[in-house]
């Protein structure tokens, strides 16, 4: 059971969107038992793109839907050692036919009454819910934020997200370089990402060679229909036509789909064949970064005993 934390030095590069497409091919490809969740009490859309609806705390309408649900109630029960699995997923909103599981964010609208009653009991709520599925996925707070290192710290993988500006990568170099004392566990995401800018893929591993390579890098490319299925909460339908599964049931032909997105050329095809070969590409490298880092755990745990 793994810990993924979505981070971005700034607010704004593609994070949440980031996370949406990792978390759904690894579902309904991969067949991952997903926990999606957020730590933002405010500015964020996880819960929109997936639901059409989203929580905003100015408008309480909108909180119909995730009347008591969402990670206030998964704490609560967390503090009382009652998040078993099926308490878990009471607390969530399901998805037919997929293994998802998405934890709303917060409905306390007093930000200190949030980070007395929340904050400060969310790692545990966090460990305590892993039990129970297979990766989890967190979408922290952007910046220096303490309760997003905290989660930093307890991640099997930091994905790193950013876009091709040059600020944005000096920005995390010079005011956050020094705050990660394991760089194996980052994995640098570039969202929005337009392979013919000067700052392409290439040109990033080349001029930061000392931090971001081939292994622990990828990308998720600007398409206008993943952005318009965002925008009006479509993107599960959208994910599913896109990779071709609605009627695909068994491991074999899922595979299948697998490898045939995985082998397309980088520079043919349409743009959405584009978007999801890179997309698969990356969800592909971050599997395999987990698969190290669990690799590296057992070898501690066996020196240990030995």
């Amino acid at each position: 059971m793994s810990k993924i934390v979505f981070w971005s030095p700034l607010h704004g590069q593609g994070q949440t969107s980031n996370l949406h497409i990792i978390a759904l091919i690894m579902s309904l490809l991969h067949k991952k038992k997903i926990l999606m969740m957020q730590t933002h009490f405010s500015m964020n859309n996880l819960e929109g793109p997936l639901v059409g609806k989203s929580i905003d705390i100015s408008k309480r309408a909108n909180y119909s839907i995730f009347h008591d649900i969402g990670i206030d109630a998964a704490v609560m029960y967390s503090q009382t050692n009652r998040l078993m699995g099926n308490m878990l997923e009471s607390c969530c909103i399901t998805f037919p036919n997929t293994s998802l599981l998405l934890l709303p964010g917060t409905e306390t609208k007093n930000r200190e009454t949030f980070d007395r009653d929340t904050c400060k009991a969310v790692c545990n709520m966090v460990h305590h819910a892993e039990d129970y599925v297979d990766l989890i996925m967190i979408d922290a707070n952007s910046g220096n934020d303490e309760l997003s290192f905290k989660l930093i710290s307890l991640a099997d993988i930091i994905i790193i997200n950013l876009t091709q500006s040059r600020h944005v990568l000096h920005k995390f170099l010079s005011d956050y370089g020094d705050k990660f004392s394991d760089y194996s566990k980052l994995f640098f995401l570039f969202g929005n990402y337009d392979k013919n800018a000067a700052y392409n893929i290439y040109n990033c591993r080349r001029r930061y060679k000392n931090y971001i390579n081939r292994d622990n890098s990828a990308v998720i490319p600007y398409l206008t229909k993943y952005m318009d299925a965002q925008n009006e909460g479509e993107v599960l339908a959208m994910v599913k036509e896109g990779l071709n599964i609605c009627n695909a049931s068994d491991m074999d032909k899922i595979k299948e789909i697998i490898k045939r997105k995985l082998k397309l050329s980088r520079y043919q095809g349409e743009d959405m064949d584009y978007f999801f070969y890179q997309a698969c590409k990356s969800v592909t490298k971050i599997l395999n970064a987990l698969n190290m880092e669990e690799s590296k755990s057992q070898l501690k745990r066996s020196r240990a005993w030995g």
